[in-house]
């Protein structure tokens, strides 16, 4: 049975893409645009190669908001994935998991957005809400360009927390060595 757990949404990063997006779009029409009614040939190639640049920043833009909201956590056929963005993919056999539980949202830092790591043992991935620790048995190599980092334990900020702690309760509850630890 898969089991999907999604990140929250990213729009504390789409809206202010989304406005430099437009705000960029209309600045530019507005410029260029008197160019190609009433301007020379040289006004006209220059106005053409602006809005070309113009469409180059809009879909690089629209490519980047649709990757950024490409992320969750799957549990399915004895393996956990980790799909955070476009960036950043990890897959985990489950049998490798030997604890769960939530991290006390003490201090503040701990909310905070996108893939980070402290380069030595941990990755982080949120859009923000409460984390849950999932710790392995052994190292997971990890690819953080440029870097492959040896992760055992994952941060994942998902919506979902309480439902994949308790996925993860059921996982562990099979197995006598692993643990689980629920913050009330």
């Amino acid at each position: 049975m898969t089991q999907r757990f999604h990140f929250a949404d990213a729009f504390w990063f789409r809206v202010p893409l989304r406005t430099i997006v437009v705000a960029t779009a209309v600045f530019a029409i507005l410029s260029l645009y008197p160019a190609v009614g009433h301007g020379t040939t040289q006004d006209q190639q220059r106005a053409i190669f602006g809005f070309t640049v113009l469409v180059a920043f809009v879909v690089t833009a629209s490519v980047f908001a649709v990757a950024i909201n490409d992320s969750d956590v799957t549990i399915e056929a004895g393996e956990l994935q980790v799909h955070f963005e476009a960036f950043f993919r990890a897959r985990i056999p489950l049998a490798d998991v030997v604890a769960a539980h939530d991290i006390d949202p003490r201090p503040r830092w701990r909310y905070r957005f996108g893939l980070s790591t402290n380069f030595e043992d941990r990755v982080a991935c949120s859009h923000g809400g409460p984390f849950v620790e999932i710790e392995l048995a052994r190292p997971c190599a990890v690819r953080l360009w440029p870097r492959t980092i040896m992760v055992r334990r994952f941060w994942l900020a998902v919506r979902e927390h309480h439902e994949l702690l308790a996925a993860f309760e059921r996982e562990l509850a099979t197995r006598p060595q692993a643990r689980f630890d629920a913050a009330a």
